[in-house]
């Protein structure tokens, strides 16, 4: 009698060992390409290539898959600063991780608001961590500042390392990473000045002892809760809390949520173009200029730092023309600096003195949006000190 063999069994396929990284990586791609509210559970599984329900048993939602993407890079960059034993190589670990990480700033500044205030307070007790360890760095590279310039030194170079994993430049992996350490080093060793200031007058931001009409107050509250939470997570009704009314009562003044963000950036546009038409005016040579412009940028910062958040954040939220407009607007604004830049340093390429204006820009704008520095009466000198020595890095080191 024959003897029947058991029908041969497929062997189940397992589920690869790397699959969570590969989960983080590529919401962190997403989140970074499409924004956050425009990225749901399912299109993360559909570019890992498996179903939501699989992904469910990684992350319970889409807010802990965010936390997480923030939380791994930020982890890296922790690990990459232990290893490091002084500042050269430090500089030259995390060029690597700012090509492998590219979108680990756009995560952390503008989609981790979205988050629910305790999954942020762990992400800012992280970054803390890691600013302490730069810290040491820092100290160590440049034991002649004060403690505080050391502390402004170190969230300046945490900016300028966040700015290279945002920009979208096609420079041969050589080159950008050496264009990226002349800077970082240029930035490194600025010279900081010593001399005593004079206390910083109130920004136009306080609007002390002034009764804005109703408008002008929605204008005002809107784009610090843009700023501070993010525009979709905002609603109406919070904007007419803030400004003391109803959310209803917004709408007789604004039709839209999108017309609210539109005046704030339209009039921040305004503002930073008006700035730059007065700076221009005062003639010289294309250094001489670029400085008057730099001045200018500085003193807009200090004094719209609200205005700065939404308008380096906000503007794909806008409508198809309004966005586009405003684009350009900004485009504008940053070619004025690559043409002066470029004729008083010759020998930068076009793709070279982009990056060098980004970092400025970042630079700027991260510290006027921090607590600690805001609170420094000398901060606009010591921002034009640091902003200047990119300007003129050397090139060559």
């Amino acid at each position: 009698m024959a003897v029947t063999q058991p029908a041969p069994t497929t062997p189940r396929a397992r589920r690869p060992r790397d699959r969570k990284q590969t989960i983080v990586l590529t919401a962190s791609r997403l989140f970074r390409d499409r924004g956050y509210h425009n990225v749901s559970m399912a299109d993360v599984a559909a570019e890992v290539g498996i179903t939501a329900g699989a992904l469910y048993r990684h992350f319970r939602s889409k807010a802990d898959l965010l936390l997480q993407t923030v939380l791994d890079g930020l982890e890296v960059m922790n690990t990459t600063v232990r290893a490091s034993e002084d500042m050269d190589s430090y500089l030259k670990a995390t060029g690597t991780v700012a090509l492998q990480r590219r979108g680990l700033p756009a995560l952390w500044q503008r989609e981790s608001r979205h988050l629910p205030d305790e999954q942020r307070a762990v992400l800012r007790q992280r970054l803390t961590e890691n600013a302490a360890l730069v810290r040491v760095i820092v100290a160590g590279e440049r034991p002649d500042l004060s403690e505080a310039d050391t502390e402004l030194l170190t969230w300046a170079l945490i900016a300028a390392l966040g700015s290279f994993g945002l920009h979208r430049i096609t420079l041969p992996k050589g080159e950008f990473l050496r264009i990226r350490y002349e800077l970082l080093s240029t930035l490194v060793h600025c010279e900081l000045s010593a001399a005593p200031t004079a206390v910083r007058s109130p920004t136009t931001e306080t609007y002390v002892g002034v009764e804005l009409p109703r408008r002008e107050q929605l204008i005002k509250h809107a784009t610090r809760l843009f700023d501070e939470r993010g525009f979709q997570s905002v609603r109406m009704d919070d904007i007419g809390a803030a400004a003391g009314i109803t959310g209803s009562s917004v709408y007789k003044h604004f039709p839209t949520k999108e017309e609210i963000l539109s005046t704030a950036l339209i009039r921040g546009d305004e503002r930073m173009h008006s700035g730059m038409a007065a700076a221009l005016q005062q003639g010289g040579t294309a250094e001489e200029k670029l400085d008057l412009l730099l001045r200018s940028h500085i003193d807009f910062a200090l004094e719209h730092s609200r205005l700065i958040g939404i308008l380096t954040s906000e503007r794909d939220e806008l409508p198809e023309k309004e966005r586009k407009h405003s684009q350009r607007s900004q485009r504008d604004y940053a070619n004025v600096w690559k043409r002066l830049l470029r004729e008083s340093r010759p020998e930068l390429g076009p793709e070279a003195a982009k990056i060098v204006i980004d970092t400025v820009f970042i630079v700027v704008n991260s510290l006027v949006r921090m607590r600690a520095a805001r609170e420094r009466p000398d901060l606009g000198d010591r921002l034009t000190e640091l902003t200047t020595s990119l300007l003129r890095y050397p090139g060559h080191l």
